[in-house]
């Protein structure tokens, strides 16, 4: 049964779906009539001006908007069954490229041979090499939590640093620290007495030392191998 917090995802889910079909059925779709409508007119138009770009992209963005529709109605008849469905195994984050220059690159989620389209949200939730656990709405595949499931028998013992994190200085495991505990680039560039755009910069390099993309993954990975401890405190 669907939990209070997974009904909340499940309907925040829908009203997501009525903004895309807002913008399939009010700004996409017209657009691309009165673009074919002017194509039939004048062929050559389309042709030897960048409008024939204009309307691969926007032919892509209805391309992925489509499912709209079908994916709002679901969603209302699994809230109205108030099922939920889990899967586990180790997570695999597939990026696909949209149609056209402006449609979107989207990521999906494959997991214990399911697939999930996958939010931003989710997607910062999610460590390379562990184990999760996704509860999902059955019909409309909604994603209502994810959860790592990986024991660490020991909760103050980690795993082996990597070798390529050895060389970590002691401004990055103080920045690892900041950014764990949520702290803005303002507020590090504060407490490090940097400015805000130096502070991106080192952010920009810890994530490709560490392997990383986003800062929502620092503190699980620091959790993971122990990078939460003060270095001064092993002195």
């Amino acid at each position: 049964m669907l939990s209070d917090d997974e009904l909340r995802e499940l309907r925040a889910w829908r009203s997501r779906q009525v903004l895309f079909m807002f913008a399939l059925f009010v700004l996409i779709l017209p657009f691309l009539g009165m673009s074919i409508h002017g194509a039939v007119r004048d062929p050559s138009a389309l042709f030897n001006s960048p409008s024939g770009l204009v309307l691969l992209s926007f032919l892509g963005l209805a391309i992925f908007l489509a499912r709209a529709p079908l994916r709002w109605r679901q969603a209302k008849r699994d809230e109205a069954a108030r099922l939920v469905r889990e899967v586990r195994g180790h997570a695999d984050i597939r990026g696909q490229r949209g149609i056209g220059l402006i449609a979107p690159t989207h990521e999906t989620l494959h997991i214990g041979g399911q697939r999930f389209p996958l939010a931003q949200f989710w997607r910062d939730q999610i460590m390379p090499g562990l184990v999760y656990k996704v509860r999902f709405a059955p019909e409309s595949r909604a994603i209502l939590s994810i959860s790592a499931v990986e024991s660490r028998a020991v909760p103050t013992d980690h795993e082996p640093l990597p070798t390529h994190f050895a060389e970590l200085s002691a401004r990055e495991h103080a920045l690892i620290r900041l950014l764990a505990r949520g702290l803005t680039d303002k507020d590090i560039a504060r407490a490090l007495n940097l400015s805000p755009a130096t502070v991106r910069t080192y952010n920009s390099e810890l994530y490709l030392k560490l392997g990383i993309q986003r800062r929502g993954q620092v503190r699980a990975l620091a959790e993971r191998f122990g990078l939460l401890d003060d270095p001064a405190d092993k002195a």
